[in-house]
C-alpha cells in the first residue's frame, strides 16, 4: 500500500471521526436548547404567578423575567461549573505532560512537540458520553441488585406458619369417624402357643406394676390353660401365671388380664386397640 493511499485512508477516518463528533455535538445541542426552552417557559410561568399574588404586597420587588437567551437555570449553572472544572482540570493536566515532555526532550536534545489543548466542547462532549457510560452501568448493577433480592426472598422466605384458630378450623373442617377395634385380623397369621407365651412374658415384664404384681413375675412359669375363648371378636389362648389369668390372641393382637371376671386390656394404654 502505497503512503498516499494510507495517507488517505487516514484523512477518511479523521473525516468520518469528525462528522461523527459533530452529529453527536448537534444532537447533544439540540437536546439542551430543548431543556433550556421548557425550564424557561416554567420560570416565567411561576414568576409570573408570584409577581401577581403580591403586586400589591407593600415592599414587593418583582421578579425581573429575562430574555430566553440570558435566562439559565440551576441545574444548567450548576452544569456549567462541573463542565469548567472539568476543563480547566483536563487542560492542567495536559500542560503538566507537557512540561514533562519538554524537559525531557531539551535533555535530549530532541524537538518538542507539545500536545495540543482541544477545544473545550470537545472535552466537555467526551465527558457527557463518559457521564452516560457510568449512569448505564449503575442502572444495570441496580436493577441486577433489585432482581438478585426479589430472588432471594421467595427462595428463602419463611413458610406462614398456621395461628391457633387456623389450626383448629382446618381440623374441624374434617370428619373423622373413630377407630373401633372388632379385632377382625385377616393380614396377620395365627400364631403358636410358644409364640403367645413369649409375647405375654414381655408384656409381663413391661407392665407387673400396673397388673398388681409387687415385684416382675416374667420370670415365673406361664401355664396354657389347654383352652381359648373369644375376647373382643379374637381367639384367644388362655394362661396363667403367678396366680392371675391372660389371654393372648391367637394373631398377637392384644392381652388382657382378668380382674373380677372382666379382661382388661395391657396394651395400647388401657383401650381395646390392635397391639
Amino acid at each position: 500500500m502505497s503512503k498516499e493511499t494510507k495517507q488517505a485512508k487516514k484523512e477518511a477516518k479523521a473525516a468520518k471521526k469528525s462528522a461523527k463528533a459533530e452529529k453527536a455535538a448537534s444532537k447533544m445541542a439540540a437536546k439542551a436548547e430543548k431543556k433550556h426552552s421548557k425550564d424557561y417557559n416554567k420560570f416565567v410561568k411561576k414568576a409570573t404567578k408570584k409577581n401577581n399574588q403580591k403586586s400589591n404586597k407593600p415592599g414587593y420587588t418583582p421578579i425581573v423575567i429575562p430574555p430566553i437567551d440570558e435566562y439559565q437555570s440551576k441545574s444548567e449553572i450548576k452544569l456549567a461549573k462541573a463542565n469548567d472544572k472539568a476543563y480547566a482540570s483536563y487542560v492542567k493536566k495536559i500542560e503538566k505532560k507537557n512540561a514533562k515532555m519538554e524537559a525531557k526532550c531539551a535533555k535530549k536534545g530532541k524537538p518538542f512537540v507539545p500536545l495540543a489543548i482541544p477545544e473545550k466542547d470537545d472535552v466537555v462532549l467526551q465527558t457527557s458520553k463518559s457521564r452516560k457510560v457510568w449512569r448505564m452501568i449503575i442502572r444495570i448493577l441496580l436493577i441486577w441488585l433489585v432482581i438478585y433480592f426479589i430472588v432471594m426472598w421467595i427462595m428463602y422466605s419463611p413458610v406462614p406458619l398456621l395461628t391457633v384458630e387456623e389450626d383448629t378450623t382446618a381440623a374441624a373442617s374434617y370428619d373423622y369417624e373413630p377407630y373401633s377395634n372388632p379385632h377382625e385380623i385377616t393380614t396377620t397369621p395365627d400364631y403358636t402357643i410358644a409364640e403367645a407365651k413369649v409375647f405375654l412374658k414381655q408384656v409381663i415384664h413391661d407392665n407387673w406394676k400396673n397388673i398388681g404384681y409387687s415385684s416382675d413375675v416374667s420370670n415365673d412359669s406361664i401355664t396354657y390353660n389347654n383352652k381359648t375363648i373369644v375376647v373382643n371378636n379374637a381367639n384367644c389362648y388362655v394362661f396363667t401365671c403367678s396366680g392371675k389369668t391372660y389371654a393372648v390372641p391367637i394373631k398377637l393382637s392384644g392381652c388382657y388380664v382378668v380382674e373380677n371376671g372382666e379382661y382388661i386390656p395391657l396394651t395400647f394404654d388401657n383401650v381395646n386397640y390392635l397391639f
